[in-house]
């Protein structure tokens, strides 16, 4: 095991960024960053939503490998800026958005980092619960999570070198057991095969923007956090691939199995896909509850850590060890508290992100590939990309939100399907494109 070092703790890693002796990361490493934060019931649940739409075989793994190849893509584009701007992913966002504009969609990936810390740990919790239960331990449910919660802050506490380090040998373990599990529980179910008819157009579209919601922006404002400590001469092909291969390979995977052993889930929730993995591999059901307790602390150390990335940026003036550790108490306390009905509240609720983060992340790659590799100022107050983020996020949610919380205007008239982040994401881009070609941007830059 290589020797455990804790990451900056100072202010000055987010303002000032990773200091270019630091840069010494090997371009494998954030593979496993991305590959074991896929591994886990809710990319399989997926899989079993999309065979609950109807979909037949050939439908399902065009749709599975469409948005895997495509959805995977977007957060593989923003990674690139990692070794290039040697900043925190919401942090480079200062370019385009400006030293205040930055500050929102900062806030916004904190609340969101904290919101999947804590449903990631809901289901976590109860499964180690249950797994002790097993060996013969009766503990109540604040005790386990607090023991899964006081490792993923820790974790997050020494930052990012423990995180990549962790990531890698989880993601060994992780890998090869949901393998074998989904190996076990297709041997058990059968491959569905491709007799039932086509689904209507409509149904794969909806398919498609469900998986697509998933893979394109769930890592989409976390990818350079783990790319800054890349050499700043790795060319963008290698750290897109190594980004990219991570998510795509386990979700492609994941979505997989879910699909193929939908048949076996009796509630389509990450529960029901938990009762099924553990009636499905019999003997080895203990295994299913300890992998799935055991899987929320590499990727709620990711959530934590980044969460204290995004609170920093959004104008925080705190030490990132203790950043982290708000974090991370703050989402023990909500999953302590949250009922039943409030997390699928706050599920909801983190599905809206959507609509902020494509015309976020539309703009920092427009203002990169137009003036980024040009000059990297920092511009004060807010700009013309912030102000183009706010009204196209507000006006996508407003029209074609597809969402239990609210109905978009338009959303009935394009059959429910919400797909307002992706015109969000060509919209925001094409304006922020076109401003920049007739406006040219004149700097003043931050003090």
């Amino acid at each position: 095991m290589p020797k455990i070092r804790m990451e900056n703790t100072q202010h000055s890693l987010i303002t000032e960024g990773v200091q270019s002796h630091e840069q010494t990361l090997a371009t494998i490493k954030p593979f496993w960053v991305f590959f074991v934060g896929n591994i886990g019931v809710s990319v399989w649940l997926l899989g079993v939503l999309i065979a609950g739409m109807g979909l037949n075989f050939a439908d399902a793994m065009f749709v599975i490998l469409l948005s895997s190849l495509v959805g995977t893509a977007f957060p593989a584009l923003t990674s690139i800026l990692g070794p290039l701007t040697r900043l925190s992913q919401m942090e480079a966002g200062r370019f385009s958005l400006g030293r205040t504009g930055k500050k929102l969609p900062a806030f916004l990936n904190w609340v969101g980092a904290i919101g999947w810390d804590t449903i990631n740990n809901v289901l976590s919790g109860a499964a180690f619960v249950s797994f002790l239960a097993v060996i013969g331990l009766h503990v109540p449910f604040w005790l386990a999570l607090g023991v899964l919660v006081f490792v993923q802050m820790l974790i997050g506490i020494y930052g990012h070198h423990l995180i990549q380090d962790t990531s890698q040998y989880t993601g060994i373990v992780l890998g090869f057991f949901f393998a074998v599990i989904g190996i076990i529980a297709m041997h058990k179910t059968g491959v569905t095969a491709p007799t039932a008819p086509a689904a209507a157009p409509k149904d794969v579209l909806g398919a498609f923007l469900l998986l697509m919601a998933y893979s394109a922006v769930s890592w989409t404002t976390y990818t350079a956090d783990y790319t800054r400590y890349l050499p700043a001469k790795t060319s963008s092909k290698k750290v897109f691939t190594s980004v990219f291969f991570g998510l795509f390979l386990s979700f492609l995977a994941l979505t997989f199995f879910g699909y193929v052993t939908a048949s076996a889930v009796t509630e389509q929730a990450p529960e029901g896909v938990m009762h099924a993995l553990q009636n499905l591999t019999g003997k080895f059901a203990p295994l299913v509850l300890f992998l799935i307790a055991f899987n929320s602390i590499p990727v709620n150390a990711i959530n934590d850590n980044s969460a204290a990335y995004s609170l920093m940026s959004a104008g925080l003036k705190i030490s990132r060890p203790l950043a982290a550790a708000v974090g991370a108490i703050l989402g023990y306390v909500i999953c302590i508290l949250a009922s039943s009905s409030f997390v699928d509240f706050y599920e909801n609720f983190l599905f809206l992100f959507a609509h902020w983060v494509t015309p976020w992340a539309a703009i920092l790659l427009v203002h990169w590939f137009c003036i980024g590799k040009k000059e990297q100022v920092t511009i004060s107050g807010i700009t013309r990309g912030s102000i183009i983020f706010v009204l196209v996020s507000a006006l996508s949610i407003v029209l074609f939100s597809a969402n239990s919380l609210y109905t978009g205007l338009l959303s009935n008239r394009v059959g429910g399907a919400d797909i307002g982040p992706y015109i969000g994401f060509v919209t925001a881009g094409l304006i922020y494109y076109v401003s920049l070609k007739l406006w040219p941007q004149k700097y003043r830059a931050a003090k």
